[in-house]
């Protein structure tokens, strides 16, 4: 296993330090961060700009993510255009968040879940034919409809060469147990996100996962929460599990630092 960061959460991280780009990834390279975790917005017309910066530290891409919005528009194509880049980068998945339900779209919900499924079927059909793991993950929103076990089971179900994103720290949405989760989806795990969380407001701006009932809870540096993410790792490990993790840290504040400690502890587990 490879230990990846999200370039968002280091770009975050080197603005809020004050520090250049460059010497923020010299400084996690320096730590143990192998691999880089990057959006298609991020890598838009900078491509190969950015893919430079990353080959002259010795930094391989580990995949791609990208919100879409197929239950609105369920003719979109451009999952096309994102597993090309795909190719193009080195990346051996791409994540789809495939669309987020509304107050307002309600009413219309199952037929917004159905048209994303039948994008999602063709994306990770096409990924398949291409060489590259389309995946979803239990995505962190009360919007999503795939924010539980069941939600990203049905997914999963209805589009057979769709593969799981794993998010040790996503199913707090319905205060479930991540490690039964990691059980029911382990066949089909492609890639790993490790983000742990706790219950203390950390910041004072808008930050925190809202849960079903209203509760918070708060993103911390990987092995400081009260996710059970040894315990994930010893069973990816004890699988065989080929493929990376990632650490990652949207909506803590310290980043730069946040991040490495993650790496720090995700190395001693591994």
């Amino acid at each position: 296993m490879k230990i990846a960061a999200f370039y968002e959460n280091i770009v975050y991280g080197a603005e809020k330090g004050k520090v250049s780009i460059e010497d923020a990834l010299d400084e996690l390279k320096a730590e143990g961060l192998q691999m880089i975790y990057i959006s298609q917005d991020s890598l838009k017309g900078r491509e190969e700009e950015l893919m430079k910066l990353f080959r002259e530290r010795g930094l391989s891409i580990e995949g791609l993510h990208q919100h879409f919005d197929f239950g609105h528009h369920p003719k979109d194509e451009s999952y096309k255009e994102y597993i090309e880049l795909a190719l193009r980068v080195g990346a051996a998945n791409c994540l789809i968040v495939p669309g987020l339900i509304s107050k307002e779209d309600e009413k219309n919900r199952d037929e917004m879940i159905e048209n994303m499924v039948k994008v999602v079927k063709k994306a990770a059909a096409y990924g398949k034919e291409r060489g590259i793991a389309v995946c979803m993950e239990d995505y962190d929103s009360m919007a999503s409809p795939y924010n539980s076990v069941e939600g990203l089971s049905y997914f999963l179900e209805e589009a057979l060469e769709l593969k799981c994103a794993f998010d040790t720290g996503n199913f707090v949405c319905y205060k479930e147990d991540e490690e039964a989760a990691f059980l029911r989806f382990a066949d089909k795990i492609c890639t790993v996100h490790l983000k742990d969380r706790s219950l203390d407001v950390h910041t004072e701006k808008e930050g925190g996962c809202v849960c079903h009932d209203g509760s918070s809870v708060w993103s911390v540096p990987v092995g400081s929460g009260y996710i059970h993410i040894k315990e994930i790792l010893d069973g990816l490990k004890k699988r065989n599990y080929e493929g990376n993790v990632i650490v990652e840290l949207f909506g803590y504040e310290d980043t730069l630092e946040g991040i490495k400690q993650s790496i720090g502890w995700v190395r001693q587990q591994l």
